[in-house]
């Protein structure tokens, strides 16, 4: 275990420089800077900027300094908000993309396990086809189409919550649907396909045999082992919905980490990009790392050391 754990987190480290690394390289591969729009600047004005953001030394010696800042979780100073840190911002828009992000999991998690479950067990009935075709709906409308359209129905013709802004509960409901739909979608597919596996195996079919409760059955030996799947995406999922959807949050005018980033690669605030950039691959990395280490909690059989973890 301390074995998987030790190359795990080295693997961690490794992925996260070979992404800041890439990340710097793009963003100092694109033509201009961040000052090219400010054409009114004189050009003593230009280079002071760029000296003060030590845009005007050599590429090798700003990605040391990058680097160097990086070790010491120190991400810069905004270009475009020079009164505000990038730690600033990150500990401004993260909690709120946090909060969202959380209601959409948990919506995504309970409706979809539960859908998946209600699909498997009325399989080829009316119940699954409708809860299919919903998935499908799902995985198909992207959220700048379902959000709108949320927003026109619940918000404006049928007046029944708000449709932007941010602090009271009323205003998470209809961002935390949006963003939870297409997860819960996915959810429910995997469940659904999980659960069929796993009934089919011989020992659900032993434990039916000894008499035991279907609500045993099913929470004892066939959920546990069907739910692996849609542990090995949450990980991900997780993450991304965590740090933010750009899309959901910039219409529904919520201040959250993924206002800060389209904002940023519309300013070219190379602080901010970078900064958000690392913070959400971080986030990532650890994610994955957690759910690996649920898998041996979940199914015993799973080994997390030794030959089997390599």
């Amino acid at each position: 275990m301390f074995r998987y754990v030790g190359k795990r987190l080295v693997l961690m480290l490794v992925s996260l420089w070979l992404i800041a690394s890439l990340t710097f390289v793009l963003m100092h591969s694109i033509p201009g800077d961040p000052f090219t729009s400010e054409k009114k600047l004189p050009k003593q004005t230009l280079e002071n900027l760029k000296a003060k953001y030590g845009l005007d030394k050599p590429l090798p010696v700003q990605y040391v300094q990058y680097l160097g800042n990086l070790a010491m979780f120190d991400l810069g100073i905004s270009i475009k908000s020079t009164t505000r840190t990038v730690n600033d911002i990150l500990e401004e828009g993260f909690p709120v993309s946090a909060h969202l992000g959380i209601q959409s999991i948990l919506v995504a998690l309970v409706a979809g396990i539960v859908m998946g479950m209600i699909a498997a067990a009325r399989q080829n009935r009316m119940s699954d086809y409708i809860l299919m075709v919903l998935a499908v709906i799902g995985l198909s409308v992207p959220a700048f189409v379902l959000a709108p359209l949320f927003q026109k129905y619940f918000g404006m013709n049928w007046n029944l919550l708000p449709v932007w802004g941010w602090g009271e509960f009323e205003k998470t409901i209809l961002p935390s649907i949006v963003l939870a739909f297409s997860p819960l979608a996915l959810v429910t597919r995997l469940m659904r396909s999980s659960m069929l596996e796993v009934i089919g195996q011989d020992y659900i079919r032993t434990a039916r045999a000894k008499g035991l409760p279907p609500i045993r059955v099913i929470s004892r030996h066939t959920l546990r082992n069907a739910i692996i799947p849609v542990v090995t995406i949450m990980g991900p999922l997780t993450a991304s919905i965590l740090t933010g959807s750009f899309v959901v949050e910039q219409i529904f005018a919520i201040p959250g980490l993924g206002k800060y980033f389209v904002e940023s690669i519309t300013n070219r605030d190379y602080p901010v990009i970078m900064g958000v950039t690392i913070f959400y691959s971080a986030f990532l990395i650890l994610m994955n790392f957690l759910v690996d280490l649920l898998y041996g909690w979940i199914d015993p059989r799973i080994k997390l050391s030794g030959k089997e973890a390599s």
